[in-house]
């Protein structure tokens, strides 16, 4: 018998579907072979909304490599949804032990570590590969780079300073990290008509009406990344007296507790608002920011799901980087003037959470 171990839809554990469908006995007869011409593995485990910014770099791999490439993605467990359909990656690994067995034994053309943080670092190390682009673990117990094209990322990240300084967006540091040529390609994310149906189900009373999203929330690490509960109570009674704007409130489990106050506070001025469900799932969530016609968000998932989802944007930045983000014409960036004071401090600071208006962001609307 002969089988092409080598060709793109050989699964190695059961018939792949061309053999299934052709009804064939073995890949002798087979009309459809192709061969991979270049393995490559993708290491981006991270935050959810660090690798949807990641997504990017899939159209021009794919471009660069061609059909023919096999292009495998290792993620995190709570990120793997994200990718999800997507048609440019040819298998996704979840990090998990079974997998790190798999990988110290398989061998790839190409490795792309765009990540700078164990684990992702780590397995770096261990994989065969005969090129490796991007970051690994040195002995010293710091990430450092395969290539030089990497270096100017790392020193934004070890020097604050440096950051302030440089002014590129997050993908034209990782382009060059990984020597790709960028052309402000877009984030991939694919989300099918039954998962936006969910969506249209939960605003059914508002078919018509137009929505604007407020995301609440931006994660436990950067306190005050998120606008203060007073300032968004106030752009909510601004905007539901002076336009004809519907609001939907945003966020997950961890901010149930400041909808539900916002909520009710409203309430008792009849001021009447929606929210999404604090659990939803991930591609839940991604399906009602499908259905706003304007996201206001923090920097946090939210904005990165708006922008691959290309929504009209207005995102608020009070402690990270808004130079970072590519707004791809369709994001505003609103900077407290307290950004450099308060640049990538991880504490909490009241005036600094209070510091943009509500005046300012309902301008742009």
């Amino acid at each position: 018998m002969k089988w092409n171990r080598d060709c793109k839809s050989f699964p190695g554990i059961y018939p792949c579907h061309i053999m299934t469908s052709e009804n064939y006995e073995s890949c002798e007869e087979c009309i459809f072979y192709e061969k991979v011409s270049k393995k490559i593995l993708i290491i981006k485990l991270g935050a959810i909304g660090d690798v949807l910014r990641t997504t990017p770099i899939l159209s021009v791999i794919r471009k660069k490599y061609g059909n023919s490439a096999k292009i495998v993605w290792l993620i995190s467990e709570e990120s793997k949804d994200l990718l999800k359909y997507n048609e440019l990656i040819d298998e996704i690994l979840v990090y998990n032990q079974d997998t790190i067995l798999r990988l110290q034994q398989e061998k790839f053309d190409i490795l792309y570590c765009p990540e700078i943080s164990p684990p992702s670092t780590l397995v770096s190390n261990i994989i065969d590969a005969e090129e490796k682009i991007g970051f690994y673990f040195n002995k010293d117990s710091h990430p450092s780079y395969f290539n030089e094209e990497a270096k100017e990322y790392l020193d934004t990240v070890f020097s604050n300073k440096i950051n302030m300084k440089t002014r590129k967006t997050y993908q034209e540091m990782l382009f060059k990290s990984l020597k790709l040529q960028y052309e402000k390609e877009r984030y991939t994310l694919s989300l099918k008509e039954k998962e936006v149906g969910y969506a249209k189900e939960l605003l059914r009373n508002y078919n018509n009406k137009k929505i604007i999203g407020i995301n609440v929330g931006a994660g436990k690490r950067w306190p005050s990344k998120s606008w203060h509960k007073s300032k968004i109570i106030e752009l909510i009674r601004k905007v539901k007296k002076e336009t004809d704007y519907e609001i939907l409130i945003l966020g997950g489990k961890e901010e149930y507790d400041i909808k539900k106050e916002i909520i009710e506070i409203l309430k008792k001025d009849n001021v009447e608002i929606l929210q999404n469900d604090s659990n939803n799932t991930l591609r839940e969530y991604a399906s009602v920011i499908s259905m706003c016609n304007i996201l206001i968000t923090n920097d946090s998932l939210a904005l990165h799901l708006a922008i691959a989802l290309n929504k009209r944007t207005i995102a608020l930045f009070f402690c990270t980087p808004p130079w970072q983000i590519e707004t791809y014409n369709i994001v505003k960036t609103i900077s407290s003037k307290m950004l450099e004071k308060y640049f990538m401090d991880n504490g909490y600071y009241e005036d600094l959470v209070n510091s943009i208006t509500a005046e300012e962001v309902f301008k742009e609307i």
